[in-house]
């Protein structure tokens, strides 16, 4: 008799360790598929914030270009170029190198566009644009000089990004 109930109860630990093994296994499982999940989103993210960034110099090295080119006005190309690059992780170094872009940006932010420029009189009009050809030819050396360099040395990852 104590046999029978001795081979029972090795019976039942014997099915509960299967249980408790069978259980973890899935645990192990389920983990593991959620770190590969994890792996992919965090890929499929650093993808998408890349190809934003390559994006960026290209619309950048396309704004020097242009402006060299006189296809833009210097003051939007500035207020375009600093806009675009305040979304970008650039050095010190790098903020200071084009500090004239930023100074004519700041110059001109308080000057209405798009509909607002519509709605404005044609006397604000001009006295905006009076304004705007001022900063231009005031800036327009530093401003040439450096849209010069970024077509000698296009905006890349290992240009102008700060590195970790």
């Amino acid at each position: 008799m104590w046999y029978f109930v001795i081979a029972t109860m090795l019976l039942v630990v014997l099915v509960l360790i299967v249980v408790a093994w069978r259980t973890w296994q899935k645990v192990f499982a389920a983990q593991k598929a959620e770190k590969i999940a994890k792996e992919e989103e965090d890929a499929t993210h650093a993808l998408a914030a890349q190809e934003k960034i390559d994006y960026i110099f290209e619309s950048l090295n396309v704004i020097a270009s242009s402006l060299l080119d006189d296809q833009v006005r210097i003051a939007e190309g500035c207020i375009r170029m600093a806009v675009l690059m305040d979304s970008l992780p650039l050095s010190c170094e790098s903020k200071h190198y084009f500090l004239p872009v930023f100074e004519v940006y700041n110059q001109t932010r308080h000057i209405p566009t798009h509909e607002k420029w519509k709605a404005l009189e044609r006397k604000q009009q001009k006295a905006f644009e009076q304004e705007l050809f001022t900063i231009e030819k005031s800036m327009l050396g530093p401003v040439k000089e450096i849209m010069e360099a970024v077509r000698a040395k296009p905006f890349s990852m290992q240009n102008y990004i700060k590195q970790h």
